[in-house]
């Protein structure tokens, strides 16, 4: 078959290029995404047409393009991810069948509420995934009937000849932008390199034959849970691919068979483990990398899915397992039935990902009274540890599937003897009923009705990103929207100090933009930040990675050592029941001694009201810190503030709100004598 194909690509082109499908395809790419540049082993085809960069009526632009020539299709394919914002609609008007081919649904903004509500508004005939088989059952309970499992077909390889005698080390090729979504990748880099091993580490492939088949071991790691192009590229060139085992919804166990083409790894310690066994037996290896390499061609080559949805769509076939059906996820039953709560599910399912996303262990409660579902829907997250009360009711033969059973906790007894969690998910029934208040970070609290009475990690999906230029150094962090920050004061730090500052403090540090700002004027400072809300900690760990030389300390700094509870539901102080967090807070001069973190150079204290607290508890070693920041919430606190320091400070600058909040810059009266006379009288 050559079908006139009409293939719109939301994805940058010399980044991940377009399929080609027909010798009769018009592709289609936003405009300012088209960078004709020639990347890695392939270049941008000539061919494309560039198309509006906002939502389109794409019959309209085809019908009035001058690149577009035959008006006509016999197939429309979009390829759209959580990513691209960008969606072209009126599909369906070429009177031809239309594909959603799906790419990232792991990370991002509401990333599969987004491609649902983009199926649901052009109800495409056929829907795909290349990246994430896990999420189809989603797409099965919103009421889709064609849905497919496409893995690599948007993979861009060439041939290589196979290398016998392979280098005597660790390749690695991918982004290593710390401000990308791959947070657990790179911290799984900064542990290999800690070892000192025998490491090759690549941002683009230039040349996968001899980057990944001339090594002994390829890395690679999913950004979240997904099966990525990474596997078939270091496969393809001859490598030995170890990469990070997913779920059994994934599709890999079957893809790719660990133990017979490739290895895997659980946890950082297995992955240190493995890497470090196959440098001792390079035989065991290469023996799986070849045996990989030769049955590439029969199995995986993307020509093979590129048939496969061809066949699907003009023939009515597609083979197992790449049908998406009862046969493929044993959740397919109890998912569709279960369609009316799936703004529900996906409100618990989606903030919970991006938990996932960030955190090497993830350990989550649902109560008795929730739908069997949620379960269900959550233990398609690796690295997530469920716990359930004693009688777990599986749902739908879940325990036998690979990984599930020893993934899955009972907890007796009362509460205050269970763990803390990162996230509960419980009916208000089950609440009252266990008559004590269960510790979680997150809670998310069903009515009888299954809607959500409560989910306050739903903020977790609203961070964006911001820039901030420092000359040579810029950075872009996250933040939620409603993040307060004094930007005038910090960006407007005592220069003349930079060179001397080797130390700065962070206390209440939020999701780090004080820290961005100390980083910028002091490039060669270690940085301690310290932070108690699991919300902000979420991004600064983040930010922090994305800072060097930036430590995260998850732990708040007082007046004294305490844990102190904050009620998340409900809001009645009086009852005894329901969920809260339980904060660690340390007595600021103790916490710091412990930690060796004398002398300071520069200090912040931004604790919400607990200042003055902190100071005193620091009195002793002020008078020889260069920078003081200090935030207030109350003018009483401005004032006590002040007389504290100003026997050794000068107030450099500031900024106060309505005379009842704000944030002051103190500066060493001795600093700033040194250099008012290296000046010669001037500052």
């Amino acid at each position: 078959m050559n079908p006139r194909v009409l293939l719109v690509w939301m994805t940058p082109p010399d980044y991940v290029p377009p399929l080609t499908l027909s010798e009769r395809q018009v592709t289609l790419c936003p405009k300012g995404k088209v960078r004709r540049q020639i990347f890695d082993f392939f270049s941008v085809p000539k061919s494309l047409v560039e198309c509006p960069d906002k939502d389109f009526d794409l019959y309209e632009f085809v019908q009035y393009s001058d690149q577009v020539e035959d008006k006509e299709f016999d197939l429309v394919i979009v390829w759209t991810s959580s990513v691209d914002l960008t969606s072209p609609f009126n599909t369906k008007k070429f009177g031809c069948p239309t594909v959603l081919l799906a790419g990232d649904t792991h990370h991002h903004v509401l990333p599969i509420t987004h491609l649902l509500t983009y199926w649901a508004t052009e109800a495409f005939d056929y829907i795909a995934t290349a990246y994430d088989r896990q999420h189809l059952h989603w797409f099965a309970a919103a009421g889709v009937q064609r849905l497919a499992w496409l893995p690599f077909i948007s993979a861009c390889l060439t041939s290589s000849s196979w290398i016998e005698k392979k280098e005597i080390r660790v390749a690695f090729v991918g982004n290593l932008n710390f401000n990308s979504y791959h947070y657990r990748r790179l911290k799984l880099i900064m542990s290999l390199k800690k070892l000192g091993l025998p490491l090759l580490i690549k941002t683009r492939v230039h040349n996968p034959q001899l980057i990944f088949g001339g090594s002994l071991i390829s890395f690679n790691c999913s950004q979240n849970g997904d099966l990525n192009l990474r596997n078939l590229e270091v496969i393809s060139a001859g490598g030995f691919l170890l990469t990070d085992q997913l779920s059994f919804a994934s599709g890999l166990d079957e893809l790719l068979a660990p133990g017979t083409y490739c290895d895997t790894y659980n946890s950082e310690a297995e992955l240190l483990e493995k890497v470090r066994y196959y440098l001792d037996h390079p035989q065991e290896a290469i023996q799986i990398a070849r045996r990989a390499y030769h049955t590439f061609d029969e199995k995986w080559h993307p020509r093979h899915r590129i048939q496969n949805l061809l066949d699907w769509v003009f023939g009515g076939e597609l083979p197992e397992p790449f049908r998406y059906s009862p046969r493929s996820d044993v959740r397919y039953f109890v998912s569709t039935a279960s369609s009316a709560w799936i703004d529900t599910r996906l409100g618990i399912y989606e903030p919970i990902q991006e938990l996932h996303r960030v955190q090497e262990r993830l350990r989550v409660f649902v109560g008795r009274g929730c739908p069997g579902v949620i379960a269900a829907d959550l233990l398609d997250l690796p690295r997530l540890e469920l716990y359930v009360e004693e009688g777990f009711g599986d749902p739908c033969a879940l325990l036998q599937q690979k990984g599930v059973p020893e993934r899955i906790h009972e907890v007796r007894g009362e509460p205050a003897s269970w763990p803390s969690f990162d996230a509960v998910v419980c009916t208000a029934e089950d609440l009252q009923r266990l008559g004590r208040s269960v510790r979680a970070n997150f809670a998310f609290v069903l009515a009888e009705d299954h809607q959500l009475l409560l989910a306050n990690a739903s903020k977790l999906m609203e961070a964006v990103l911001t820039g901030f230029d420092f000359g040579k150094l810029r950075f872009s962090v996250k933040l939620y929207p409603d993040t307060v920050f004094y930007e005038r004061t910090y960006l407007n730090f005592p220069v003349f100090l930079s060179s001397q500052v080797q130390t700065v403090i962070d206390i209440g540090a939020g999701v780090g933009l004080g820290s961005v700002c100390f980083r910028g004027f002091c490039p060669e400072a270690a940085i301690h930040c310290f932070e108690v809300d699991p919300l902000a900690l979420h991004l600064l760990q983040q930010n922090a990675l994305g800072l060097g030389n930036c430590f995260v300390h998850p732990v708040g700094l007082a007046g004294q050592d305490s844990c102190r509870t904050c009620r998340l539901w409900p809001e009645d102080p009086q009852a005894e029941w329901g969920v809260e967090q339980v904060l660690p807070f340390r007595e600021a001069r103790a916490a710091l001694k412990e930690l060796g973190l004398e002398p300071i150079d520069v200090l912040r204290v931004a604790t919400g009201g607990e200042e003055v607290e902190v100071l005193t508890s620091l009195q002793e070693q002020l008078k020889d810190i260069k920078v003081i920041y200090v935030e207030f919430t109350s003018e009483q606190d401005r004032k006590q503030i002040d007389q504290m320091l100003d026997p050794t400070h000068l107030l450099w600058q500031g900024e106060i709100v309505a005379g009842q909040r704000g944030v002051l810059c103190y500066l060493s009266r001795a600093c700033f004598v040194d250099n008012n006379s290296s000046l010669g009288g001037e500052t």
